[in-house]
């Protein structure tokens, strides 16, 4: 299934993070709601608390300073106590009214109702005790009932102040649980929609970081196609024209290496020719100095010709894989003919080759094999100083044959070894690294020993280079 992009990777990044805080964002929102209405409950409950405690007291106070007055007041008969009495019933009343606009339950408001009543009642045979014959003992004995009255409900009031703390408490903590649910639930899902999106940007990166790797590691082959925003698509085109031109470029210059290689073969070999004739005094005996000469030409005609099939090789193996025609290989009898070839520049240079030789044989490709080994060794020789020595180890173990060469030279640079078997690469000084010359016998070798199913690595070594080769006593296919 396609994945429908947006045309910019900034909207893609916007939309991205729009998307991953949405759910953080409806916590937050919930959250605020809760807190909100928690709070707008908290505030309304203290007061009404407040109101009606105060309210409930003034009951009870106005109770007390109306007893006072009507007891002063039968005594002494005089009118200004009586004044303070209605005053006081005044406030009374005015604090049953505020008791009555708040929320109350059905009981609190028929013992409010009922204290409205008694107080009126009282009140009114208060203001009328001239002209009636109750005895004002008995009235003012009934100021007692209204504060017990009013005391009860004081007291019901602190009872219902009480419950509603606890239903506020129980709903704190209700909203705190489902405030903590929602975070454990939404959290999940704003890591899964980051993940998501994640996805979405990492994927077309990916895809253009592993088509950026396979142009730099010369693979031209596979067309590349980025599915992504209009602008990574826009990319992953030009990245497709580049790959298309890369490729164009290096068939040309395969076809430029397969033809000059091609084209030198046939004026070399009339100069090796010429230089052996000159050589075996075919055209008349030579001096001393003219048979220099002539091994000087034979030597540079022999080298010429390793570069050139070199060349030869490295093509082949690019247009192809390496075809191999295996057959028994003495690797001692190989090697001992390679060294034998190279005779001739080691007594020159006075180079001691120290042999480790154990019969091995092995199936393979015997040219193939050669070109491995030759390739080792004309480097060794190259580039050990004079009158050095090269070691070779020819031996065998857990079903391989192991090839080792250890020259007596510089050694390879530290920078030279991550691309020593890169075609032609080559170090900064000629005698400073075993990649110096063509650059295309290592890569050929690696080329020859990974079709046989072996390997070829560079150990360590504290002096000179020391190579392994490591092939199977038989072929993989056999």
């Amino acid at each position: 299934m396609q994945i429908a992009y947006p045309k910019s990777f900034l909207k893609l990044l916007l939309i991205g993070f729009a998307l991953a805080m949405l759910p953080l964002l409806f916590a937050f929102g919930n959250a605020a709601l809760y807190l909100d209405r928690l709070a707008t409950q908290s505030r309304d409950a203290v007061t009404q608390a407040v109101q009606a405690t105060r309210a409930s007291r003034a009951l009870v106070e106005q109770i007390t300073f109306m007893e006072r007055s009507a007891r002063q007041y039968f005594v002494l008969e005089d009118e200004l106590l009586l004044d303070n009495y209605e005053r006081a019933h005044e406030k009374f009343t005015d604090s049953l009214q505020d008791l009555d606009l708040l929320p109350m339950t059905s009981k609190q408001k028929r013992a409010l109702l009922a204290l409205s009543s008694q107080e009126q009642s009282l009140f009114q045979s208060i203001m009328q005790h001239p002209q009636q014959a109750t005895p004002s003992e008995e009235i003012v004995g009934r100021f007692a009932d209204l504060t017990t009255q009013a005391q009860d409900i004081l007291d019901e009031n602190n009872r219902q102040i009480d419950r509603e703390s606890a239903i506020l408490a129980e709903t704190a903590e209700r909203t705190q649980q489902i405030m903590l649910w929602q975070t454990l639930t939404l959290i999940p899902v704003a890591l899964l929609v980051a993940l998501m999106i994640t996805f979405l940007v990492a994927q077309p990166i990916r895809r253009m970081d592993a088509a950026i790797r396979r142009l730099g590691e010369g693979d031209y082959t596979e067309p590349i196609s980025i599915d992504g925003p209009g602008d990574l698509r826009s990319l992953g085109e030009r990245l497709d024209w580049l790959r298309a031109q890369l490729n164009e470029l290096d068939q040309q210059k395969q076809r430029f290496l397969r033809n000059v290689s091609h084209e030198l073969k046939t004026p070399l070999t009339a100069i090796r020719e010429g230089s052996e004739l000159l050589s075996d005094e075919v055209g008349g005996t030579l001096t001393p100095q003219q048979r220099e000469i002539a091994g000087i030409l034979r030597e540079s005609s022999l080298r010429l010709q390793k570069m050139i099939e070199n060349l030869l090789s490295y093509t082949a193996v690019q247009f192809h894989a390496p075809q191999l025609k295996l057959e028994p290989v003495a690797l001692t009898k190989l090697a001992e003919e390679i060294l034998a070839d190279y005779s001739l520049t080691i007594s020159t240079k006075h180079i001691e080759i120290q042999r480790d030789f154990f019969p091995t044989e092995i199936m393979a490709d015997r040219e193939k094999i050669h070109s491995v080994v030759d390739n080792l060794v004309s480097n060794a020789i190259k580039y050990t100083s004079q009158s050095s020595s090269i070691r070779i180890s020819i031996t065998h173990q857990a079903g391989n044959a192991i090839i080792e060469v250890h020259d007596g030279g510089p050694g390879v640079m530290s920078a030279d070894k991550a691309k020593l078997f890169d075609p032609f690469y080559r170090g900064d000084g000629v005698y400073e690294s075993l990649v110096s010359g063509s650059g295309l016998g290592l890569s050929i070798a690696k080329e020859y020993v990974d079709a046989h199913g072996g390997e070829i690595i560079l150990l360590p070594s504290e002096r000179g280079a020391h190579f392994r080769v490591s092939l199977p006593l038989k072929a993989a296919n056999q």
